[in-house]
């Protein structure tokens, strides 16, 4: 390898001008296209493309290309379609698909949203009254009476429910 290649592999960065790896930059190559900058090479790139490598092609003159008709249509202009619709709301729409109650994790999983953002925009929609909570779960159904409420609570706080009765001792 001679001092100019190693020139170039340094101001390519140690990496290859084509896919940009890195990985074993001392056996890399220098390829001198006619006309072209010189381009790094790694080997599977090198075995890929040859002399002749993608990078710093130069494109047709665009009189020829519109001249021929060029290889794609031409883009539609954006002023004939109008403005676009603007995006539909991700998490009410997944809250619509799911039935009875849910974690923060699944609405976010359905929503395509981290935990953090899902979390905030449902208690959001709690405070307008199109969510609630039962226990350490959301829900979308309608809201439970005051005694449903309570045992969430008393649920959501203790692990293990137990019935103790009281008996009569025996003798």
């Amino acid at each position: 390898m001679s001092g100019e290649d190693l020139i170039e592999i340094e101001r390519a960065g140690r990496r290859c001008g084509v896919c940009r790896s890195g990985r074993g930059w001392r056996r890399f190559v220098v390829v001198r296209p006619p006309q072209r900058e010189p381009v790094v090479l790694c080997g599977s790139c090198r075995a890929r493309f040859g002399e002749d490598p993608p990078v710093g092609r130069r494109e047709p003159a665009p009189e020829s290309a519109a001249r021929d008709g060029g290889p794609f249509p031409p883009p539609k202009a954006q002023a004939d379609k109008g403005e676009s619709k603007p995006a539909g709301d991700r998490l009410r729409a997944a809250l619509a698909e799911m039935s009875g109650s849910f974690s923060t994790a699944m609405v976010a999983r359905a929503a395509g949203l981290n935990k953090a953002k899902a979390l905030a925009r449902l208690r959001a929609l709690e405070r307008r009254g199109e969510v609630h909570r039962v226990g350490n779960r959301w829900s979308t159904g309608p809201s439970p009476d005051d005694v449903a409420l309570a045992m969430d609570r008393l649920e959501a706080r203790t692990s293990n429910l137990r019935i103790v009765r009281d008996r009569a001792r025996s003798g």
